[in-house]
């Protein structure tokens, strides 16, 4: 009987520590590359063309992922380590600009709408391979990234943000 007691407490004992060893870590989203999106919640920015008309608009949502874990059997995740995300929603300006990272890869991509008088959607993304949890990955992705589209372009600063914005014949700089 203390025979099958002992087989049974262990079995329980390697169950349990099964169910908490075996998890998937999700990575916190790597501090050296959260300084493309420098914003905090309520930051309002605001762009000007060259005649001199503004589109302003409020960080209104703020997301950065940090580390949590999930039981391997967890069929949950969209197949992204860590993300950092921001949106400006107003009248005359929508941006969602999102970052995203894998064991192998960053993305980085930008849906936005402008409203000056004539809608104009654009959505660009620009993908860097390498580990971005390497600790020197910022050096892979260079202090200015520049996703194009198209005609249309935007110039993302680490450490200022997004610096410009060229949608159709205008190019939106962002004032400071």
């Amino acid at each position: 009987m203390k025979k099958n007691i002992f087989v049974w407490l262990t079995f329980i004992f390697i169950l349990c520590d099964l169910s908490i060893s075996c998890k998937r870590e999700f990575h916190a989203f790597p501090y050296e590359l959260r300084d493309y999106f420098p914003y905090v919640g309520n930051q309002k920015l605001t762009f000007v063309n060259d005649c001199n008309q503004h589109l302003s608009g409020s960080i209104s949502t703020m997301h950065t992922s940090e580390t949590y874990y999930l039981p391997y059997t967890c069929k949950c995740g969209d197949g992204y380590d860590s993300q950092k995300s921001f949106t400006i929603d107003s009248d005359s300006l929508y941006i969602n600009g999102v970052m995203d990272t894998r064991s192998s890869a960053f993305l980085m991509t930008f849906r936005c709408r402008f409203g000056t008088g004539t809608t104009l959607d654009i959505d660009m993304q620009k993908e860097f391979y390498g580990d971005p949890f390497s600790g020197n990955f910022s050096k892979t992705v260079g202090d200015t990234v520049i996703l194009e589209k198209g005609n249309d372009r935007m110039v993302v600063i680490k450490g200022k943000g997004i610096a410009e914005i060229k949608a159709g014949d205008d190019v939106w700089h962002l004032k400071e």
